[in-house]
């Protein structure tokens, strides 16, 4: 039965999954088991956890990377862990990102600085008139820092250009220049 498991497994994740999201420091996810005895389940059970660091602490086994990975990956290495670990020998785990929990945040010139909540269509453009708009004594440059990294855009070529208007991503920093 076991070579039937580890096929099915395989067949699951070379599946595509809408829900897969590729994990960021900051994020929330729900992680859910099944397949292992009814008194282990609470343990894992909407365990809801918060990726830190890059890692994420899951009972039985410890601090584990879970940045970097999609949530079928997650997911993956942890059913292995456990089956490595001889805890459990057919666990399945499920793991869904809390809705609402992926921020940006936008700072300097604008009306009201703050995190504002992620949506995958979010671009430069929206994120600062998510904040408000620009303060009035905005300039036109805009600082994106993205894992330590800074880049710089225009607001009047976005404004010229709507291709230039790059999107942002879960835990970007948004900066616009100018006096607040």
């Amino acid at each position: 039965m076991r070579p039937l498991l580890s096929l099915l497994l395989l067949l699951i994740a070379l599946l595509p999954a809408r829900a897969d999201v590729k994990l960021r420091d900051g994020d929330v996810i729900e992680i859910r088991l099944s397949g292992v005895a009814v008194e282990y389940i609470p343990d894992f059970t909407n365990l809801v956890v918060t990726v830190d660091d890059g890692k994420i602490g899951i009972p039985l086994i410890g601090r584990i990377q879970a940045a970097g990975s999609s949530t079928s990956q997650l997911a993956l290495a942890i059913e292995k862990s456990l089956i490595a670990g001889k805890i459990f020998s057919t666990p399945t785990i499920v793991i869904n990102t809390v809705q609402g929990q992926r921020n940006v945040v936008i700072g300097g010139a604008v009306r009201s600085p703050g995190k504002q909540v992620w949506s995958a269509d979010m671009t430069l453009s929206t994120a600062i008139a998510a904040a408000g708009g620009p303060a009035d004594f905005a300039d036109d440059k805009v600082k994106i820092i993205r894992g330590g990294k800074t880049e710089i855009y225009s607001r009047k070529a976005i404004k010229k250009d709507a291709n230039l208007d790059p999107k942002v991503l879960p835990g970007d920093f948004i900066e616009v220049q100018g006096d607040f």
